[in-house]
């Protein structure tokens, strides 16, 4: 895929993007348009994320609703995000910031992303005994139930491994999981695993763990089909926030969406349609 597809372009010039036509403007409505022509109510949605630095690289809540947004039928998504470095799922549920939030306000669903490879333990008979291993399941049925309590939906976010073999662990654990506290999985593992092999390691993991910005659109489009209930139709996006790198300042006592400091200089990305089909495609397990 074209790397000109994903180029910056400041918020404060109307720019062409490289290779492709230039940015079109949403036409006004018309002045002569009746007073009395009704405005479709616009569906809205509120989604809890719990995880570490693969969802807040890029700001993959903030890329959801960007996508989202852009439909021809939008959707309006509110999130809160409580993330950190390296977090995990029992952390998240130890500090109680994430449940608090969940049993505060009404919830459409939420989406748990545990650290990396953890959840391989889970079919590993050595490895499943160990308190790390334990506290990931028991946070992950912890805010199972207080999801279900509060009549939202549990997703899994299952990510990647290093190899093929850690892979077919996280997703066989990933399943078992998902039957244990009735959870969708979103596969993100084995799609990105796939995505990696068609066009490269690099274009999807540039530092070998985190995900690229298709990459995280992947896992937007995967999210939308699963909170919405339809796949995102092939729409120019534009991702107006920081795409925040792999160092930075998360803060997990809060959600993400409140921190100014992570909010960046005003920039916006365009992803055009043709992008936008291209990894609806590639999100297709």
């Amino acid at each position: 895929m074209p790397q000109c597809l994903f180029r910056i372009a400041t918020c404060t010039a109307a720019i062409a993007l490289a290779c492709i036509a230039p940015i079109a403007f949403a036409q006004s409505t018309p002045a002569s348009a009746p007073a009395s022509t009704p405005v479709p109510t616009q569906r809205m949605l509120r989604v809890l994320f719990v995880g570490n630095s693969l969802v807040y690289v890029n700001d993959l809540p903030a890329t959801l609703r960007a996508l989202a947004a852009a439909q021809p039928t939008p959707v309006r998504i509110e999130t809160q995000t409580f993330v950190a470095p390296g977090g995990t799922v029992a952390e998240r549920w130890k500090d109680g910031k994430a449940a608090a939030a969940l049993a505060d306000g009404h919830w459409d669903a939420i989406v748990l992303q545990e650290r990396g490879g953890l959840l391989a333990c889970m079919v590993d008979a050595e490895q499943r005994t160990q308190s790390e291993c334990r506290a990931s399941d028991r946070a992950h049925r912890d805010f199972a139930a207080k999801a279900k309590a509060a009549n939202a939906r549990v997703l899994l976010l299952a990510t990647w491994g290093p190899d093929a073999a850690w892979q077919s662990k996280l997703d066989r654990a990933a399943k078992q999981l998902a039957g244990r506290i009735d959870a969708t999985i979103v596969p993100a593992g084995p799609v990105l695993r796939r995505y990696a092999n068609k066009h490269g390691n690099e274009a999807t993991f540039p530092d070998g763990i985190h995900p690229s910005l298709p990459a995280t659109l992947v896992m937007a489009v995967q999210l939308h089909r699963a909170i919405i209930g339809t796949a995102p139709r092939a729409t120019d996006v534009t991702l107006d926030f920081a795409l925040l790198p792999v160092n930075a300042a998360v803060d997990a006592g809060s959600p993400m969406e409140s921190q100014a400091a992570l909010r960046g200089s005003p920039r916006k990305v365009v992803v055009k349609a043709d992008a936008i089909s291209a990894l609806i495609d590639a999100a297709n397990l």
